[in-house]
């Protein structure tokens, strides 16, 4: 008996976490038009589209419940790249978004703290003589990395002695070309990208360890702090209640994990 009141008062204390109220600020200023208008970005890791357009996984997952939290209409609209959701923010057509936040970014939106923390990988030739991070982090190493992206930030930091040459966003066919042909030396992406790519990419494989932890966060729209306090609450919340967890295995996304309180 007592274990089943223990049990209710979690379930119930849990619920009662996800339905935290907003003041009427903080739901003024991330739901302005009556409903929350999130910027979905279809980055397989954060959201993909089915065949009738409807998108699905993390991102979509959060944008609904806090939507569902703040007693508003669900409004998602669904971008190709971050640049375009970004612009969309930046003209106040969309209230949230969730991405990475890089320093171009945070120039133009506010992030919360992170909800999702993915694994960095490298990718080199199978008869690469790279066998350690430390090998590929020398002059004259050459790493492929996507262009304004937060891979490329962490791949600036955390190897800084090698050369970045960059790719378009996502075109990672170039960039293995690239590893390839021998134009560069390795290639740095998220694990669960390499791990989704990697029948297109024979003959490579993956340098042991991780460069480093891209984080995905929400933004809201910039100068709103009430919003913004919001959003970190929020954010806290669902990873406490594992709501995050939960979705993150319900999308398959290896490599990722929601931090750690």
């Amino acid at each position: 008996m007592r274990a089943f009141w223990v049990c209710l008062i979690v379930l119930f204390t849990g619920s009662f976490a996800l339905a935290q109220s907003a003041t009427p600020e903080q739901k003024a200023q991330l739901a302005p038009t009556g409903a929350l208008r999130a910027a979905i970005v279809t980055i397989p890791f954060l959201a993909k589209t089915d065949a009738s357009g409807v998108a699905t996984g993390v991102a979509p997952d959060l944008a609904a419940e806090l939507a569902r939290v703040l007693r508003v209409a669900y409004q998602p609209v669904v971008y190709e790249t971050p640049p375009a959701g970004m612009k969309a923010m930046r003209e106040g057509v969309a209230d949230v978004i969730f991405l990475a936040p890089t320093p171009e970014r945070i120039g133009m939106v506010d992030f919360a703290p992170a909800f999702m923390e993915m694994e960095l990988s490298l990718l080199v030739m199978a008869g690469s003589p790279i066998q350690t991070l430390a090998d590929v982090d020398q002059p004259g190493r050459r790493i492929v990395v996507y262009e304004r992206s937060a891979n490329e930030e962490m791949v600036r930091q955390k190897l800084p002695k090698a050369t970045r040459v960059l790719v378009p966003l996502s075109d990672y066919k170039k960039a293995f070309a690239m590893i390839k042909n021998g134009e560069a030396d390795a290639f740095a992406d998220l694990l669960y990208q390499t791990a989704a790519n990697h029948v297109d990419m024979p003959g490579t494989r993956i340098v042991p360890g991780a460069i480093g932890h891209n984080a995905l966060a929400i933004g809201t729209t910039k100068d709103k702090s009430a919003a913004a306090a919001y959003a970190k609450a929020f954010t806290e919340t669902a990873i406490k209640s594992g709501l995050v967890a939960k979705s993150i295995e319900k999308a398959g996304v290896r490599g990722a994990a929601s931090p750690k309180l």
